[in-house]
């Protein structure tokens, strides 16, 4: 299994993503004894509930230093020092000082909800099938909404992939105001391409949440947390009706990679240039909270 390249936005470099546990997830998705186990336990709810239970032991705090070491872990901007974090769990879900991640100059930019790489689609449609990574899946699947798919039937849509390594808080990406978030209970497959010759249903299968999101400068949106492999939980952190600004604490994934969906309505946004460039290459960029994704057309509010 070769690790996928991606674009590292701020520097321009090219660079290859870190897979933790590489040989483990190369026998769960490649080999006949590990996608039984997949199928029996692992993409099990249970399995993950018990990893996270695990990382909350005060023990776990000394996977903390080796983990950063291994995997590249950006800890600038980090609330809490290395010595601070009582357990692996409560490093994974450490916050920021809001200098680590400033927001973009332009009120019509539509932020970045989360740290991760980004694939950005100029129309989606409900018929269509979409391959992001070894996984398929249409809106519809998505959503399990017939009426909301249609929606954002002709919009358009930012995925952006989370890493082990990554800051594992979700943002709003616009001020406005959000809807209850609800939940689609679901499996925990892993979010990376590991496997070599199946398609993994990552996108219709995993548990998630949408939230529909009635944003200043797009219209309608609905934002969806996708949870990978030993992802615990997604916790919600806004008040339902309630208005939010630009960039606001939305959301927190526990232990576990993850995934972020932004839809959108047609006509709603132009995607930023070299993110359209680098996604009809299907090669994905690495983008911070914050960072511009696109921005409003002219004309609208």
């Amino acid at each position: 299994m070769t690790p996928p390249r991606y674009v590292d936005r701020a520097s321009g470099e090219w660079r290859r993503e870190r897979v933790h546990a590489h040989r483990f997830l190369e026998w769960l998705y490649n080999t006949a004894s590990g996608r039984l186990a997949t199928g029996v336990l692992v993409r099990s709810p249970h399995f993950s509930r018990l990893y996270g239970w695990v990382q909350r032991r005060r023990w776990s705090r000394r996977r903390i230093r080796p983990f950063v070491e291994r995997m590249g872990v950006d800890t600038t901007g980090s609330v809490k020092s290395l010595d601070e974090f009582e357990t692996f769990a409560d490093f994974f879900t450490r916050r920021l000082h809001p200098w680590a991640r400033p927001l973009h100059g332009n009120e019509r930019a539509c932020l970045c909800p989360a740290d991760g790489r980004v694939l950005v689609y100029p129309r989606v449609d409900r018929r269509s099938r979409y391959r992001i990574k070894r996984a398929v899946f249409q809106l519809d699947g998505l959503l399990r909404d017939e009426a909301q798919a249609e929606s954002f039937h002709g919009g358009s849509m930012a995925v952006v992939r989370l890493g082990l390594a990554d800051y594992h808080h979700v943002h709003f990406p616009d001020s406005g105001v959000p809807s209850p978030a609800r939940a689609i209970p679901g499996a925990y497959h892993a979010g990376g391409p590991y496997a070599l010759r199946r398609l993994v249903p990552f996108y219709t299968e995993n548990h998630r949440m949408v939230t529909p999101f009635t944003s200043d400068h797009f219209g309608a949106m609905a934002i969806v947390e996708v949870g990978a492999l030993t992802v615990g939980s997604i916790r919600q952190a806004y008040s339902p009706h309630t208005r939010v600004g630009r960039g606001e604490h939305k959301a927190g994934f526990e232990p576990g990679g993850s995934t972020v969906v932004l839809l959108l309505r047609p006509g709603a946004i132009e995607w930023d240039d070299d993110l359209l460039a680098r996604s009809r290459q299907e090669l994905e960029v690495h983008v911070r909270v914050g960072d511009s994704l696109g921005r409003a057309p002219e004309g609208r509010v």
